[in-house]
């Protein structure tokens, strides 16, 4: 069965329930009310006549009687009966079926009044005299209940209405749902994987429709710049690749050439120190891949991110030194745990230090600072070098991102790059800052519970 059909039927379905539900609720309260109207009636007419027969005997209530036929409504039922039921007083014709002589008080039953040729229900109360007589009084039901019956004559037209009118709502319902969803369906046929540019028509409405176009166009945004970073990334890998693998052919080359043992040595050394590189940079666009895919969190442990960043700076103060500069660490005063990666922290706090004494060790002064907080951990590398310009601090993040040629010989521009993708793992943020002077890059790390895996 369609779609659309499904809709229109399901539409069509609930209006005629809600109809009928309607419907239904008129029909009790007004048959309730007009039976608790009428009861009400006939029992204070009842009362009234059982009064009058105990304060004034026989004798008022036959004035009763003559009074309530003559004044009375022409739909009110009175009679006096014998105890063998034959009438004595009243304008009672006949009664169906025959009150048995043992119940008093209410009920209902068919009543011919006298002038009248066909019976019609009553609502009567019956009250047994002291002589064993059979006062009778109540009134005829019929207007009382003609709404009511109203209600029940037209009850098979509403119901077929209701129905035609909930499927003619759910047809123009399934029209417009098929409508929109027709519109979201083309987009999505003309969407392949050369050409992201489709997007589908948003109304403005703000109904689910919209909401949903929205979300598909934002996703199809994500799509279309994944695609981009891809090709820019591909081609600054097949770039950056080219220069150390060109290297590295020229110096097996030269090696396999060379007549000399200790040229050759020298050679084969460069081959080796090449071949490192290039295993460097494969390592590096790997780890920033399985760091943004958040696979590494599967190796999530608690540990000090106070004592890591001590070891990192114990270990890079020669390296500083040698380049002319101090390397100083502000230890936190208390331990500040941290549940994470610990490996993969220390590769991105590592990249940071490296990349403060690479450029900025011309300022004389390197400070790591750790930095605890109840929501949040910084960890913080600052250097009195060049830095960044606030305008190519998003081109130094980019893989393979270097700023100008002369750093293009002891790095591949992966460096950010990768501590950036660390962070991600870690729910966290890597920002530049300007130091005066200098750059100063921070890791902001969440503080949080440790994680189900």
């Amino acid at each position: 069965m369609p779609t659309t059909l499904r809709i229109a039927l399901l539409a069509g379905l609930l209006a005629l329930l809600s109809n009928l539900a309607v419907i239904g609720f008129i029909y009790l309260r007004t048959h309730d009310d007009a039976v608790a109207t009428v009861h009400r009636q006939v029992i204070e007419q009842g009362k009234v006549l059982a009064d009058v027969y105990r304060s004034g005997g026989d004798e008022a209530l036959d004035d009763a009687i003559a009074d309530t036929m003559t004044y009375a409504d022409p739909q009110t039922v009175i009679a006096l009966l014998n105890p063998d039921r034959s009438e004595i007083k009243g304008n009672l014709e006949s009664l169906r079926p025959p009150l048995a002589a043992g119940p008093e008080g209410y009920h209902t039953a068919l009543v011919r009044l006298r002038g009248q040729t066909t019976p019609r229900e009553a609502a009567l109360v019956v009250n047994r005299l002291p002589t064993g007589q059979w006062l009778i009084s109540g009134r005829i039901a019929g207007e009382g209940f003609a709404i009511r019956d109203t209600l029940e004559r037209s009850l098979f037209i509403a119901v077929l209405v209701a129905g035609l009118l909930g499927l003619l709502c759910g047809i123009v319902t399934a029209h417009y749902v098929g409508t929109r969803i027709s519109s979201i369906a083309r987009v999505a046929n003309r969407i392949s994987p050369r050409d992201l540019s489709q997007r589908i028509p948003v109304s403005r409405s703000g109904d689910a429709f919209d909401l949903l176009a929205t979300q598909i166009n934002a996703m199809l945004d994500r799509i279309s710049g994944l695609m981009e970073e891809l090709r820019m990334l591909t081609d600054s890998l097949a770039h950056d690749l080219r220069s150390p693998v060109s290297r590295l052919r020229s110096a097996a080359h030269a090696a396999a050439e060379a007549s000399d043992p200790a040229e050759q040595e020298e050679l084969l050394g460069s081959v080796i120190r090449q071949a490192d590189a290039l295993m460097r940079i494969l390592t590096a666009v790997l780890e920033i891949s399985r760091s943004e895919s958040l696979t590494g969190r599967k190796q999530f442990n608690w540990f000090d991110v106070g004592e890591l960043a001590a070891e990192l700076a114990e270990m890079y103060d020669p390296l500083a030194d040698e380049r002319g500069a101090n390397l100083e660490y502000d230890r936190p005063a208390r331990p500040v745990p941290l549940f994470g990666h610990r490996q993969l922290l220390a590769q991105a706090v590592s990249n940071l230090v490296e990349n403060a004494i690479r450029y900025g060790s011309t300022g004389g002064e390197i400070r790591v600072h750790v930095e605890p907080g109840d929501r949040q951990i910084r960890v913080e590398v600052g250097d009195r070098g060049p830095g960044i310009p606030a305008n190519r601090r998003d081109e130094a993040r980019r893989r393979f991102g270097r700023l100008d040629s002369s750093r293009s010989d002891e790095g591949a521009g992966l460096g950010l790059a990768l501590a950036e993708a660390i962070a991600h793992l870690h729910d966290g943020k890597l920002k530049l800052a300007d130091n005066g002077p200098g750059l100063l890059t921070i890791l902001e790390l969440p503080v949080h519970a440790a994680r189900a895996v």
